[in-house]
C-alpha cells in the first residue's frame, strides 16, 4: 500500500474513533481539535462558525491569539473562510500569502493552508482553517490532498456531530442560521445520526483492515438501506474507458439487473447526478425515469414507490460515481433528513475509493519501477566491453533520461562475427524513438538483430536492408530506429559506413585541423519495408578521432532553451582531441551536463569516441 493511502486509512480510522463517543457539545468541539491536531498536524487552527447576518466568528482555536480569535468577523465572501462559506467548497493552498492574503491578522508559518466547509443538509454550517502544519522531526510542511480529504471528512461528520447534539452544541457555540426542529422527529433524527456513525465506523474499519473494495462499498450502501429504512439501493462508478456508470454494489436487486444497466452522462437519474454533480430527493418522480436505467426485457422490475434518492460520489471536483437509494419499506418519502445521512456515507465511500485508486496506482508505480530496474540492468549488461586492437583506442558511454532508454551503441572487433578482417572494429550508434521499456525491448532487439545479421554478411547495406525488414515486422507503427553502424579498418586505414537516419559521425583531423561529417545512406528502420541503403566511405588517417553521438547530445538545452548543438561538440573534439578515448567520454559527458544544469537531461545521452593511432 501507497504511502498515502495507508496516511488516508489511518487518519480516517482516528477521525471517526475521535468523534464518534462525544458526549456533549463541549467535548465534540475539542475533539475536532484533536482531530486537527492529531491527525492533520496542524500546529494552528480554527473552527468558525455562521452567526445572524451570515457572519462567522470563531468558536475554537489554536495558535491565534486571543483577541484575534475574539474580535475575528468574517462576512461571506470575505478572505479564506468567507469564500468558502460562500461557495461550499473545501480548498488547498499552496501559498495561502501570494494566493488570497492573509485573514487571521497573524504571520503564517507555513505558506500552505487548507479550509474546508461545515455543511449540513447542503447549508454551511461554518469552516475549519487549517495552518501551520508541523511534523516531528522535519519542521514545517505542506498540506497535501489526502489532508484535505480528512479535513473534508472531518468537517462533514462536525456537521453531523452538530445535528446530534442539538441545542447543547447552540448552547456552547453563537447561534446558527438553522436549528434542527424539536418533536419526536428531532429526537428520531439523533438516533438515526448516532446509527450513522456506526456506519461509517464500520466502513473505516473494512477500509482500514481490508484491501477488497468491493466489500467496502457493499457495507456503504446496505448501511445506508438500513439506516434509511430503504429496500433497494446501488452504487454506481463510472467507467473512463466506457464513459459510463455501472453497478459495483447493490441491494434488494436482482443480479441480471445489476449486471446489465449501463447508464450515459445525463440519461436518467443517476446519469443527471453524474452530469451536474448535484444530490437530487425526488419525492414524485415519474417511474418511467425511475426506471429508465433498467434493460427493456426486464421493466418488469418496478419500484413500490416514487420517492428516491441520488448523490454523487465527488472528490475534488470530480464525480467518481453515484449512490443510488429507493424503496423506503414504510412506503413514506425520503426527507432533507434522509439526505443528508446518504450524503455522509457517499463521502465515506468516495474516500474508500480514493484509497484504492492510491493503492493501485501505488501497486502499477511499483510494478513500472521493477519492470525499468529490469531493462535499466538489461541495457547495463548490453554495454560493450572495450577491445583490444593495435592502433584502435576506443570508449563510450550510453546514460538513459529515464530509468530505461532506446539508445544504442556497441563496438566489438570483426572476427567476433566471423568478418574475418584482423584489426578491424565494428561501431553502431542508434536511437529509439521515445523512452522506456519498449524503447529499451526495441533497442535490445536491433542489438540482437545486428549482431546475428553481421555473423553471416559483411555487405553493410544488405544487413541494413534485412534490420529494416526484421525491425518494421516486430515494432508498433510509428515506432521506428536511426542506426549508424561502420567498420573501422585501421591498417587499411578506411572506414566503411551505412546510415539510416542517424545523427552524422564526426572524424576530426587533427594534423590539419579538418572536420569531416558523414552522410545518411537511407531513411530509419522500421518505417516502411524493403528499403534499398548504400555504403559510404571515409579515409582515416593516424591521429584521427572518430565521434558518434545520439541526438541527446547536441539537443540538450540550457536554463534559456538554447542546444547544445553540433558546433559546440566540434569545439569539444579540437579542444579534448588528446586525451585518450575514455577521458574523451568523460569530459563531454561533462560538458553537457554541466551546460543542461539545473535541468535534467530529456533525452537519452550516449557517445562514442575512437582514435586512430600512428
Amino acid at each position: 500500500m501507497s504511502p498515502d493511502s495507508t496516511e488516508m486509512l489511518r487518519g480516517l480510522a482516528r477521525v471517526s474513533s475521535l468523534l464518534a463517543d462525544a458526549r456533549d457539545a463541549n467535548d465534540a468541539l475539542e475533539r475536532v481539535g484533536r482531530v486537527l491536531t492529531d491527525v492533520l498536524h496542524a500546529t494552528r487552527w480554527s473552527i468558525m462558525l455562521k452567526t445572524r447576518g451570515d457572519v462567522i466568528r470563531i468558536s475554537l482555536a489554536r495558535g491565534l491569539p486571543q483577541h484575534v480569535v475574539e474580535q475575528t468577523r468574517v462576512r461571506l465572501g470575505e478572505g479564506i473562510a468567507g469564500r468558502v462559506a460562500q461557495r461550499g467548497e473545501g480548498a488547498l493552498y499552496g501559498n495561502v500569502e501570494a494566493d488570497v492574503g492573509m485573514t487571521s491578522g497573524a504571520l503564517y508559518a507555513s505558506s500552505s493552508s487548507i479550509c474546508v466547509p461545515i455543511l449540513l443538509e447542503g447549508d454551511v454550517l461554518g469552516v475549519i482553517n487549517l495552518s501551520n502544519k508541523r511534523l516531528p522531526g522535519e519542521g514545517f510542511v505542506a498540506f497535501t490532498d489526502t489532508d484535505l480529504t480528512l479535513a473534508l471528512m472531518t468537517a462533514n461528520q462536525a456537521a453531523m456531530l452538530i445535528r446530534m447534539l442539538g441545542d447543547g452544541w447552540a448552547r456552547s457555540c453563537p447561534p446558527l442560521t438553522q436549528r434542527p426542529s424539536s418533536g419526536s422527529g428531532a429526537r428520531d433524527g439523533v438516533l438515526m445520526q448516532a446509527s450513522a456513525f456506526d456506519v461509517l465506523s464500520r466502513v473505516t474499519d473494512l477500509m482500514t483492515v481490508s484491501g477488497d473494495l468491493d466489500q467496502v462499498l457493499l457495507a456503504a450502501i446496505n448501511g445506508a438501506c438500513r439506516l434509511l429504512n430503504a429496500m433497494r439501493g446501488s452504487l454506481m462508478l463510472y467507467d473512463d474507458a466506457h464513459t459510463e456508470l455501472r453497478i459495483r454494489a447493490a441491494i434488494g436487486m436482482p443480479t441480471e439487473i445489476v449486471a446489465q444497466v449501463r447508464v450515459k452522462p445525463g440519461e436518467g437519474i443517476a446519469g443527471r447526478v453524474l452530469q451536474t454533480g448535484e444530490a437530487l430527493l425526488l419525492k414524485n418522480a415519474p417511474e418511467a425515469r425511475l426506471g429508465d436505467a433498467i434493460p427493456a426485457d426486464l421493466q418488469a422490475e418496478r419500484y413500490r414507490n416514487r420517492s428516491a434518492l441520488s448523490v454523487p460520489l465527488k472528490s475534488h471536483g470530480r464525480v467518481l460515481g453515484v449512490i443510488n437509494i429507493n424503496d423506503r419499506s414504510d412506503l413514506l418519502e425520503f426527507s432533507e433528513e434522509d439526505l443528508h445521512i446518504a450524503r455522509v456515507i457517499a463521502n465515506q465511500a468516495t474516500v474508500a475509493i480514493s484509497a484504492a485508486n492510491l493503492l493501485q496506482e501505488s501497486i502499477a508505480a511499483a510494478e513500472m519501477k521493477r519492470l525499468l530496474a529490469v531493462a535499466h540492468d538489461i541495457q547495463e549488461n548490453l554495454l560493450p566491453a572495450i577491445p583490444v586492437i593495435d592502433g584502435i583506442d576506443v570508449a563510450g558511454c550510453s546514460d538513459p533520461c529515464a530509468a530505461a532508454g532506446g539508445d544504442y551503441i556497441d563496438f566489438f572487433p570483426a572476427t567476433e562475427t566471423g568478418g574475418g578482417c584482423a584489426g578491424c572494429l565494428y561501431l553502431a550508434c542508434g536511437d529509439v524513438s521515445g523512452h522506456g521499456v519498449g524503447a529499451a525491448l526495441i533497442m535490445a532487439m536491433g542489438r540482437a538483430f545486428l549482431r546475428a545479421l553481421l555473423r553471416q554478411e559483411t555487405d553493410l547495406a544488405a544487413v541494413m536492408y534485412q534490420m529494416n525488414n526484421l525491425i518494421e515486422a516486430d515494432t508498433p507503427s510509428g515506432q521506428f530506429m536511426t542506426l549508424f553502424v561502420g567498420m573501422l579498418d585501421a591498417s587499411n586505414r578506411s572506414l566503411r559506413y551505412a546510415c539510416a537516419g542517424h545523427d552524422p559521425a564526426l572524424l576530426y583531423r587533427p594534423n590539419d585541423d579538418r572536420m569531416v561529417e558523414t552522410e545518411s545512406t537511407g531513411v530509419p528502420l522500421g518505417m516502411f519495408r524493403d528499403q534499398l541503403y548504400s555504403v559510404g566511405t571515409v579515409d582515416i588517417q593516424p591521429g584521427d578521432v572518430l565521434v558518434l553521438s545520439t541526438d541527446g547530445v547536441v539537443e540538450a538545452t540550457d536554463i534559456e532553451g538554447r542546444f547544445y548543438g553540433r558546433d559546440r561538440l566540434k569545439q569539444d573534439l579540437k579542444e579534448l582531441a588528446t586525451l585518450p578515448a575514455a577521458d574523451m567520454v568523460e569530459a563531454i559527458r561533462q560538458r553537457v551536463l554541466a551546460f543542461s544544469y539545473p535541468h535534467a537531461l530529456n533525452d537519452d545521452l550516449s557517445l562514442i569516441v575512437t582514435k586512430i593511432g600512428g
